[in-house]
């Protein structure tokens, strides 16, 4: 199944099978906060958006109110994923244990220090927020950052 989201004049398209595959790649770090990376790429008139992987962070710290990944690591994997799929690194995810699908002020500055840092060459990333508890995916929400902001895709 194909979910679709929207943002302005914007398209969010993502399979149902890959929210599936992040929460089973995060439930068993739970109660602590899980993330990683959203893969994908953009229509060749950069109105629709469709985000076709996900890699979980390997290299983190955890907590159950804070997730903080490491990156640099993956720089080879990226690099292979755009060489042979076209795809690219377009944003983050993350699980609020038994939270809001909602962002905070900490998502909020980290989603605006990598829009700002030099390697990442992505003015408005996206970030994946997902609420689970210790046996189901409760809800999540996408978000774009857009002039500082983080304006949600319904």
């Amino acid at each position: 199944m194909t979910i679709t989201k929207h943002y302005k004049n914007l398209k969010l398209v993502v399979e149902d099978s890959l929210l599936k595959s992040i929460y089973q790649s995060s439930y068993g770090h739970y109660p602590k906060e899980y993330g990683g990376f959203l893969i994908g790429k953009y229509s060749d008139d950069f109105k629709t958006l469709y985000i076709e992987q996900s890699i979980t962070a390997e290299i983190f710290k955890s907590s159950r109110i804070e997730f903080t990944r490491e990156s640099n690591y993956l720089k080879s994997e990226f690099e292979k994923l755009f060489i042979n799929k076209g795809l690219y690194y377009v944003g983050e995810w993350h699980t609020h244990p038994d939270g809001e699908a909602w962002y905070s002020s900490t998502d909020l500055s980290a989603m605006i220090s990598i829009a700002h840092e030099k390697n990442v060459k992505i003015d408005n990333p996206i970030l994946l927020i997902l609420s689970i508890t210790s046996d189901s995916l409760k809800n999540f929400n996408f978000f774009i950052l857009n002039n500082g902001r983080l304006e949600l895709y319904e």
